[in-house]
């Protein structure tokens, strides 16, 4: 079974062509490629089945455009790679309070997202219009779309609400939603299929650690709390982003220093979070290397990242109940050795115990890091988001039942 895979970023498109077993397990990247800064700076890398690369600079105006392209590029390979394909499936931010699974991408799914505009203006307009020029010049191929908002459905009404007028919530659609949620259910169905494990049975913490950052809590194979809520703004802090603040600061800005509420908007999330403290990077490695050197604030950002996602992390021990495993993910999770133990440090009393050797040496591959005596696991697990939508899709087109 194959299926195509778009992913879209504010500025970038990921696909991915993926070939399936029977069981979903075995795969094989037929094609893959990405496009970023799309417009007029846009590069592009595509990958072809026998691995030869082409890279350079892309004649592409909009994600539209991109994606049309990288169907022409795979469409002029020799084997065809194209054929047969079974779906099409397309990663959306945001799925409102309608699409909490993947879903056939018709007109009533598509009108459904349009709405979820509202809450990721970013980036669901982006992902809409490439579905629509897929599904134009390939008709016959079903395309699913498979939200991040869909893994969060099952937050409890105490996880999920704000503490509002309720009327003023319930009108407007204002609760958390919560994100990154392929990410986050990848880890889950990972690390079941790794220890043999039902994800249904698992009680776990996860950590989606890149440019944004966000927490769960999993119980019984279901987001039970996320850190993200509304908007990604909400949560631990990140690149650019400030994570949670005090709400009277965004009036208190508008008042007193007069800043435009869109303003403030954008200091929140493209101003603040690691960046905004450090006042030079949003990249850890960079700050990395100004911290070893002795520059206080890069030395200050990376420590409010971790008190962060400690803090976080205790709370969601004691949400997700008796948990088995807290797994890392992501960029920054993956490969960011010295930010998992710090995350994770002294915390033998919970038991939660990392290994520091293993941690040093269980960067970037799928590993467990805690240590014999831990009670609670400590993983890397390497996020897989297109193979992960792409099983999403082809579940849906056979009736399976979905995490």
């Amino acid at each position: 079974m194959k299926a195509l895979v778009f992913n879209c970023g504010s500025s970038s498109l990921k696909f991915e062509l993926i070939e399936l077993d029977e069981s979903l397990r075995g795969r094989k990247t037929l094609a893959r490629g990405k496009f970023e800064e799309i417009g007029e700076h846009a590069t592009h890398k595509f990958i072809a089945p026998d691995g030869k690369e082409v890279s350079g600079a892309a004649s592409v105006s909009s994600h539209t455009d991109a994606a049309l392209n990288a169907l022409s590029w795979m469409q002029s390979l020799e084997g065809k790679p194209l054929a047969n394909l079974n779906v099409v499936a397309h990663r959306v931010v945001h799925g409102g309070g309608e699409i909490e699974s993947p879903r056939i991408a018709d007109e009533t799914v598509m009108a459904a997202l349009d709405r979820a505009s509202q809450f990721a203006p970013l980036h669901n307009p982006l992902a809409i219009s490439v579905m629509r020029a897929v599904k134009e010049r390939l008709p016959q191929v079903p395309s699913v779309v498979v939200t991040d908002t869909a893994f969060h459905r099952h937050l409890p009404g105490a996880a999920k609400t704000y503490a509002i007028p309720f009327a003023l919530a319930e009108k407007y659609g204002i609760r958390r939603y919560g994100f990154h949620g392929i990410g986050h259910a990848w880890m889950m169905e990972r690390y079941g299929e790794i220890t043999g494990k039902n994800p249904r049975d698992l009680n776990l913490v996860t950590f989606h650690m890149g440019g944004g950052c966000s927490a769960a809590a999993i119980r019984g194979g279901r987001s039970v709390d996320t850190s993200m809520g509304l908007t990604p703004l909400e949560g631990l802090v990140m690149g650019t982003r400030s994570g949670d603040i005090d709400p009277a600061i965004v009036t208190w800005l508008a008042t007193n220093a007069k800043i435009a509420p869109a303003e403030i908007d954008r200091i929140l999330n493209h101003q603040s979070g690691m960046l905004g403290i450090s006042g030079s990077s949003d990249d850890l490695r960079e700050l990395k290397e100004a911290a070893d050197k002795g520059e206080p604030r890069a030395t200050l950002a990376i420590e409010v990242f971790c008190h962060r996602a400690r803090k976080y992390l205790g709370a969601y021990l004691a949400i997700a109940g008796q948990c088995e495993a807290v797994i890392f993910g992501g960029g920054i999770g993956e490969n960011a050795d010295f930010i998992r133990e710090r995350i994770c440090a002294d915390l033998e009393w919970m038991g939660l115990e990392i290994d520091r050797e293993r941690n040093r040496g269980g960067s970037g591959k799928e590993s467990r890091i805690s240590s014999d005596q831990s009670r609670i696991a400590i993983y890397v697990i390497p996020l897989d988001e297109e193979l992960y939508i792409a099983r999403a899709a082809l579940r849906l087109l056979d009736g399976t039942p979905q995490a």
